[in-house]
């Protein structure tokens, strides 16, 4: 069979203009037709950067994947209007074969179908920290929120976390980043710092992991990111929150791009995000929750 088909005839610089030519003769809402056009946008701009090929869609599905803080079914509405336009060009005879085929869209696993954590959900953490105890546990676990909370790591960047990282007198830690092996710097906010020094005032290693293990099983070694997940299960279910431990980055992320009005680049800075395309689909996220109220207003006149 095959596979090496290519789309070389298709210049980049025409799938703009070619975007009209396709959604104009769709059987489909204006709505739906005007949200093609805009979704369409994110990946016209991946193919200027890793171009056009008979993999193109699979690759973008790749690339949507790894787009940690975005719900499935955002995921899925970008990889729709790509299928569409890709489709569209088939049939318009401009690709040779119908690239789309044999490629589902994603799935709805049961972690990814609980969505980011509200104001109202942080601030029962915030109030539950504030009755704990100063222990070892309690404020290990305390500094594991506070970097989730205040500095939107991943889990795998927790857990990757050496006390010779941390350097609370420049207030910096260093990071190895989701798949990457350098460490990478970032700024620690007040109330992080203020957290880890309590916890490594206790904390009797001086090198090695920064959270370690108290079960009797694994007493002592590196926590993994199940651990993390268990540890942080168990204040959700004290505190009868529903959500995931990836719901603090969610909330980091949104909280920032709600500050800093749609400055996806300052953003990025923070999220540290290689590309910046990520935030925008999460910033087109945002600005529909935020239209929400003007979007219901235009029903106002209707009851039933």
């Amino acid at each position: 069979m095959k596979t090496d088909v290519s789309v070389e005839p298709i210049q980049l610089n025409r799938l703009e203009p070619l975007q009209k030519q396709v959604f104009d003769v769709l059987d489909v809402s204006e709505s739906t037709r005007k949200e093609y056009s805009v979704r369409i946008k994110h990946f016209v701009q991946y193919t200027k950067i890793h171009g056009i090929n008979h993999n193109i869609y699979l690759e973008y599905k790749r690339f949507l994947d790894g787009i940690d803080t975005f719900s499935i079914a955002t995921k899925n509405k970008y990889l729709i209007a790509a299928k569409v336009f890709l489709d569209g060009l088939y049939r318009l005879q401009l690709i040779p074969i119908k690239i789309t085929d044999n490629i589902k869209g994603f799935s709805q696993s049961k972690l990814h179908k609980k969505e980011g954590l509200n104001d109202e959900a942080i601030t029962k953490i915030q109030n539950y920290c504030s009755t704990l105890k100063p222990t070892l546990t309690n404020l290990r676990l305390k500094s594991i929120l506070s970097l989730l909370i205040f500095q939107g790591l991943r889990q795998i960047e927790v857990i990757r976390l050496n006390v010779t990282d941390i350097d609370l007198k420049h207030k910096t830690a260093f990071i190895t980043g989701k798949g990457r092996d350098d460490k990478e710097r970032i700024y620690l906010h007040p109330t992080t710092v203020k957290v880890l020094k309590s916890y490594l005032s206790l904390y009797r290693f001086r090198e090695g992991a920064l959270f370690r293990s108290e079960s009797n099983n694994s007493y002592g070694s590196r926590l993994t990111t199940k651990s993390i997940r268990e540890i942080i299960k168990q204040v959700f279910k004290t505190l009868e929150i529903d959500g995931s431990t990836h719901g603090f980055r969610h909330f980091f992320i949104t909280k920032l791009i709600k500050s800093y009005k749609g400055e996806l680049l300052t953003v990025s800075k923070y999220s540290r995000h290689r590309s910046i395309q990520m935030l925008e689909v999460y910033n087109d996220e945002t600005i529909r929750e935020q239209d929400l109220p003007r979007f219901y207003d235009v029903f106002n006149d209707i009851t039933l």
